[in-house]
Order: C-alpha cells, then sequence, then structure tokens
C-alpha cells in the first residue's frame, strides 16, 4: 500500500511540474492571442469552439482518471484483505506414519481433519471406501 502511495505522489508531482512548465511556457509565448487571431483569421470553420470543447475534455479527463484512481485503490485494498484470510498449508507437516496423526507447531498431536480444518478453508464429510467396508463390516458388503 505504502508503494502506491509513493507512486501517486511521484505522479502528482509530476503533473505539478508539467502545469509550472506549461505556465511559463505559455507566459511567455502568448497562446490565447494566437487562438484569438486564428480564430477571426478562419471564422467560417468555428476554430473558436475549439478552446471551449478542450477545456471540456481535458476536465472529463481528469474526472475519469480520478474515478479510475479509486476504484484502483479499492480493488487493490480487496485484494489485500482477500490475500490477507487465504490461509494455505505450506511447509513439511510430521505425520504418525501408524495413526496419521499430524504434530502441530506446539508439539500436540491432532486428527488429521481436525488440523487440515484448522489450517485451511478445507472441510471435511466423512464416508467409507468399498475396501474398509469389506474389511470393517463384511456383514454390510451384501
Amino acid at each position: 500500500m505504502k508503494t502506491n502511495i509513493n507512486k501517486t505522489t511521484i505522479e502528482l508531482s509530476t503533473i505539478a511540474l508539467i502545469l509550472i512548465l506549461s505556465f511559463l511556457l505559455f507566459s511567455n509565448f502568448d497562446a490565447l492571442e494566437k487562438i484569438v487571431e486564428i480564430s477571426t483569421k478562419y471564422e467560417e470553420f468555428e476554430v473558436d469552439e475549439i478552446v471551449s470543447t478542450l477545456i471540456v475534455l481535458a476536465f472529463c479527463l481528469v474526472w475519469f482518471s480520478f474515478r479510475r484512481w479509486r476504484e484502483t485503490l479499492k480493488s487493490n485494498k480487496e485484494l489485500h484483505d482477500a490475500l490477507c484470510t487465504i490461509k494455505t498449508l505450506e511447509g513439511i507437516i510430521p505425520i504418525c506414519m501408524h495413526c496419521k496423526e499430524i504434530r502441530d507447531d506446539k508439539g500436540s498431536w491432532n486428527r488429521l481433519e481436525k488440523y487440515i480444518c484448522e489450517h485451511s478453508e478445507a472441510q471435511f464429510s466423512h464416508s467409507i471406501c468399498e475396501k474398509c467396508l469389506k474389511e470393517h463390516y463384511p456383514e454390510e458388503v451384501d
């Protein structure tokens, strides 16, 4: 988030510098006089409406850019919040080779289902496979 603020500061500084440079340029070269001269010379082409149209266009572009900037900040915040809430299982997980219990960071042994539910968004629904059904409940196989 801090890098976004730094980028925004740099971009706003750049815009301010461009505005200052354009002011200095237009103060030495009187653009409005040239525009008035051209618009009176070519009155039949409606050149004088171009200036007001460009001002409206500039305002619209600024408004559009500001809205896009706000949307980007909002989506970045949503992505950041989503990343903070994601739980993942990583690394080496110590598991008993006989009972399949898992040792947590505190050294306690937990059932596999409990450990995975606590460390991820996964949920379990217990069932029994055909092999275990035959082994543990042979009378139910028929």
